[in-house]
């Protein structure tokens, strides 16, 4: 399934008249991603519209035996429907295309690693040390999540924040109860 925002690659079908890759620069990156952005908007612009199809139109003033009452028009209403969820899976499907190339380019800029490396454990022996993230909260052999859950500063802090509020409160209370 095509849709209009597909960048259509070279026509020729010899193999040796294929050029190199060429990745796209950051801003060629930015601007895919605005379009993605824009195609978003559209998305709920088509959901309004199908939305909008399949109600029966409000009339500012109560009508009385009929008279004056909007006809409904079923056959338009079903074409509208359909016209417009067909604009809503279209400008799905591109945006689905659109942002898996940008997860492509960030994994061939080295920013992500989705390799299909089975997760280990921080004490396993066979991880493999890398600075390269690989998008799950993970560096190397350390993982943040594993760090933080083993330290109990946070929780500590936290703790004390919570008497000395508690404290202030009582001495407060205490204060205003001895005035009255």
């Amino acid at each position: 399934m095509t849709s209009p925002n597909d960048i259509v690659m070279g026509q020729s079908q010899d193999p040796g008249d294929f050029q190199t890759h060429q990745p796209f620069t950051a801003e060629e990156n930015i601007d895919h991603l605005n379009a993605i952005g824009r195609s978003i908007a559209q998305l709920m612009s088509h959901t309004a519209t199908a939305l909008n199809a399949l109600t029966t139109p409000a009339s500012a003033e109560p009508v009385a035996d009929g008279a004056n009452q909007p006809a409904l028009d079923p056959p338009s209403q079903k074409e509208a429907f359909r016209s417009a969820t067909d604009s809503f899976l279209t400008t799905l499907h591109s945006i689905d295309v659109r942002m898996k190339r940008q997860v492509l380019a960030l994994e061939e800029a080295g920013i992500v690693n989705l390799s299909n490396a089975p997760r280990q454990g921080p004490n396993s022996a066979a991880a493999k040390a890398s600075l390269k993230p690989n998008g799950v909260g993970t560096v190397g052999n350390l993982d943040v999540g594993w760090l933080n859950s083993r330290s109990w500063r946070v929780e500590r802090d936290m703790e004390a924040e919570l008497w000395q509020e508690a404290r202030d409160f009582l001495e407060k209370h205490d204060e205003s109860l001895k005035m009255s």
